[in-house]
């Protein structure tokens, strides 16, 4: 493990914004309506493994577990080994994972987006938003890109971070599959997490090498 690479985390930052514009532009009605007529939608072997996905996280019992658990664990191995790289990236992928909840709450109730299921039934896509609706931005996302992007930028192997990457990517095409969210709403997550973690990132330079001379 290493700081976290500002180069990669950029990198998500950009592709996620093109999607996030991509979707509000010209894709996300076109792509909601495509998974609803094409027979994909709610896929099984899809859903199952999101849910498995889920139990093993721990996201059923509660949103803030995993990150709460994993900022402790952290802080334990930080403290007792200074010099390991794992200590400090779980802190800071923790800590991006819960402010990156924090913040699409807010969103949610800020702008009331209508997921894709509700306004397929009702068929008026000029009312999707400020609708009280919680769409935009995705749960989902901010739960596994706030944690699984930053920690795979703290990892040096190239397989093992499209690897753990592969995750978050996976719970965005699950929850487009099933009509809970569009394409923007998983990708302005995802935006959120790579920005709040070149935040965690940039403090982290000055504040973990001070931690480690005391």
């Amino acid at each position: 493990m290493r700081p976290l690479d500002r180069r990669f985390l950029v990198g998500v930052a950009i592709v996620s914004a093109i999607l996030l514009v991509l979707g509000l532009v010209a894709v996300d009605r076109p792509l909601a309506e495509w998974v609803r007529a094409s027979g994909v939608e709610n896929a099984p072997a899809i859903v199952w493994l999101q849910n498995a996905i889920e139990t093993i996280v721990g996201r059923h019992v509660s949103r803030w577990l995993f990150g709460c658990v994993a900022l402790a664990i952290g802080i334990v191995v930080f403290s007792i080994r200074r010099d390991a790289g794992i200590g400090r990236v779980l802190i800071l992928s923790a800590l991006v994972q819960l402010a990156t909840t924090v913040v699409m709450l807010a969103g949610k109730d800020g702008f009331g987006r209508l997921r894709p299921n509700e306004v397929l039934a009702h068929g008026d896509w000029s009312h999707a938003w400020f609708a009280g609706g919680v769409s935009f931005p995705s749960g989902h996302l901010a739960f596994f890109a706030g944690f699984f992007v930053p920690f795979a930028a703290g990892i040096r192997n190239a397989w093992l971070r499209a690897a753990v990457l592969g995750l978050p990517i996976f719970i965005a095409i699950a929850r487009i599959d099933v009509s809970a969210h569009f394409l923007s709403d998983v990708a302005a997550s995802t935006l959120l997490a790579a920005l709040l973690s070149l935040l965690a990132a940039a403090l982290a330079a000055r504040v973990f090498p001070r931690a480690a001379a005391r």
